[in-house]
């Protein structure tokens, strides 16, 4: 099966919001646009949720986030074909009432105050909670296109005026 790779007109977050928020916007429009997605949720490699669609709860977020990043960490030190731990693309967990997908979704700086934040950005992963029926290739597809919508929310802008307040 193929998918469109058009570029097609993208909504992008309004102007005003931080980038924090923009991330949590284009992950509201994502489950929008996808009929079969239920919830989004970007979180830290640490286990911590950074940003989430709207229609979750605040203790489903910390569960997912903390879920997505054990399985991350899990599936990237499988030993694989070559003996060693080899980066994942994508994770695929079946159940009977969803799918959860989940893959890697870049460093970031744009959650300062995340405890994990040492060193100026934090890992990311970014999971995704569909219909049990939905179709793999194409929310897979559109996961992937979501982590390069998030590029330039991922980055936290150099402040103007030479540092002046």
């Amino acid at each position: 099966m193929t998918y469109d790779m058009r570029s097609e007109t993208t909504p992008v977050p309004p102007q005003g919001m931080s980038s924090p928020e923009q991330i949590a916007w284009l992950l509201n429009q994502f489950v929008a646009d996808e009929p079969d997605v239920m919830h989004a949720l970007l979180g830290s490699r640490d286990g911590l949720k950074l940003a989430f669609s709207d229609a979750m709860t605040r203790d489903a977020t910390d569960s997912l986030a903390a879920a997505i990043s054990a399985l991350s960490s899990l599936a990237t030190n499988l030993p694989g074909l070559s003996g060693s731990g080899v980066p994942v693309r994508q994770m695929l967990v079946e159940r009977d009432d969803c799918l959860f997908f989940i893959v890697g979704a870049g460093a970031t700086s744009a959650f300062r105050s995340h405890p994990g934040n040492t060193q100026g950005s934090v890992d990311t992963v970014l999971g995704v909670i569909s219909r049990p029926d939905a179709d793999v290739g194409k929310v897979g597809f559109e996961m992937q296109r979501l982590v390069q919508r998030f590029a330039p929310y991922m980055v936290t802008a150099v402040r103007d005026g030479g540092g002046e307040r």
